[in-house]
Formats: C-alpha cells, sequence, structure tokens
C-alpha cells in the first residue's frame, strides 16, 4: 500500500515528460523484463530492491556481455585463478548434472544435497567461491500441484538457505534454478527462461533461472520428443539436462 498526498491506494497514475518516456523505452529495450513500459517499471523496481540484497543483481539486468575481472580478497584477478583453484558450490545439487562440466574441467565442485548434506544448516568454505548453482526442490512451488495443500514455508526455508550462502559467499556469479512455477511469486522476474530442446536435448520442461550470470547461448534446436514430466520419479524429473548444463558452463566459466 502507497501514499500520496494524504490518498492511499496500490496504483498511482505518474505523467511523463516526451524525453523521459523515451529514455524509458531505451532503458526497457536494453534490459529484460516486460514489454509495456508500466509493468517494466514495476518489474525494473522490484529488480532494484532486489539488488540490494543479492550481489550484482541490480548492475546486468538483461545484460548477456562478459563482466570485467573482479579481485579476490587478497587482491588476484578472479580471471587469472586457475581452474583448480575456482570453487562451484552446487546447492541441492541431485544428481550434480549442473555442475558436472565443472567438474570435468578441475573446478572443486561441493555438491550440497540431501540425505548428506541439508543447505539450511551447510556452512560454505572459508575461501573465494566462484560460483554458485542452486536448484532447490521444486515439488511446492509446481504448477502441477495446483488444487493440492503446499508447504511453501519449509520450501521457502531451502531458497532462503541459498540465498544466505549466496549473499555471504560473494561469487563471481551466481543462479537459481526451478522449473516455471510459484517461485516468480516470491523471488521476482526471472533472468532467463528455458526449454531443453533449446541446448540439443529432445525434451521440454519449461525452466526458470533467477541471478547474476551470463544467459547461455541457445543451440542446437531440436523437436522435442516427449516432457520431462513424464518420466517416473521426482530425481528423474529434476535432472538438469547436459545441453543446458554445458551451454551455462561455456557462458559462465
Amino acid at each position: 500500500m502507497q501514499e500520496r498526498d494524504g490518498r492511499r491506494g496500490k496504483v498511482f497514475p505518474i505523467r511523463l515528460r516526451d524525453d523521459e518516456r523515451l529514455q524509458l523505452e531505451r532503458f526497457r529495450a536494453a534490459s529484460a523484463g516486460p514489454r509495456a513500459l508500466g509493468p517494466w517499471m514495476i518489474w525494473a523496481a522490484r529488480f532494484a530492491a532486489i539488488a540490494k540484497v543479492l550481489p550484482g543483481m541490480g548492475t546486468r539486468a538483461g545484460n548477456t556481455a562478459p563482466r570485467p575481472a573482479r579481485a579476490t580478497s587478497s587482491g588476484i584477478t578472479r580471471s587469472s585463478v586457475p581452474n583448480e583453484e575456482r570453487v562451484i558450490l552446487d546447492l541441492c545439487a541431485g544428481s550434480g548434472a549442473w555442475s558436472a562440466p565443472y567438474k570435468a574441467q578441475g573446478y572443486q565442485v561441493y555438491c550440497v544435497t540431501l540425505p548428506d548434506l541439508d543447505v539450511r544448516t551447510w556452512k560454505p568454505p572459508k575461501c573465494d567461491v566462484w560460483g554458485v548453482l542452486a536448484a532447490p526442490p521444486c515439488t511446492e512451488f509446481s504448477l502441477a500441484k495446483n488444487g493440492s495443500e503446499r508447504d511453501i514455508r519449509s520450501a521457502l526455508e531451502v531458497v532462503s538457505a541459498c540465498t544466505r550462502i549466496i549473499c555471504a559467499t560473494r561469487p563471481k556469479w551466481w543462479a537459481i534454478e526451478n522449473p516455471v512455477g510459484l517461485l516468480s511469486h516470491y523471488f521476482g522476474t526471472a533472468r532467463d527462461v528455458w526449454e531443453p530442446f533449446e541446448f540439443g536435448d529432445p525434451w521440454t520442461k519449461r525452466t526458470a533461472v533467477w541471478g547474476d550470470f551470463t544467459i547461455p547461448e541457445r543451440g542446437p534446436f531440436v523437436k522435442p520428443l516427449g516432457s520431462a514430466m513424464d518420466r517416473a520419479t521426482p530425481a528423474l524429473r529434476a535432472v538438469t539436462p547436459p545441453g543446458f548444463a554445458r551451454a551455462f558452463f561455456e557462458a559462465n566459466p
């Protein structure tokens, strides 16, 4: 609820000069978010608010260009750090498929996943963290659960634990993944939404990713032959497609 000139309400009209509108349209065209100016302004305000909590998020909306090298706490430029010294945290890792390309290239990968490790109580290593991947369970956020009782509070505890680790470690890049569903109601507009068949894996599973990362380049495009949701178990449905994992690694080495 907002208040203006003694009036209270959820929405107030604003007047823009032509030059102000033109500048905002330029900002909108150069960023992510809705295409219409009004909804985009609401999205941008929410995005700016999240940026105060999560590192780097407010500076790269819609920007897919590589970022400049950033110094570690010891003063070493991160781009000069060899792979074997780059630490990746894979939170709610499951099978570890998302971080597999990093592990294959010699990165230090910490897979934090049940039943051995609980992200809600796990403490990150006391070192510079290169990147954070997080795939909190989607069950309570899934659209497939419409009409059934949800335990949103417990699900958000896991998401909150992931964001706390991101804030504590301040990685070079970070990403939180979930199938398109209710998480956007709590976490805002996703930075990217993709399908496995856009990266060479012939099935569908519309997936959103929030964070501060370079959006991976699509391809090869293939014809989907089915849906990941048709698989027998939640664990199989949750496995990160290898094509996306590869493309994400190439965009965020």
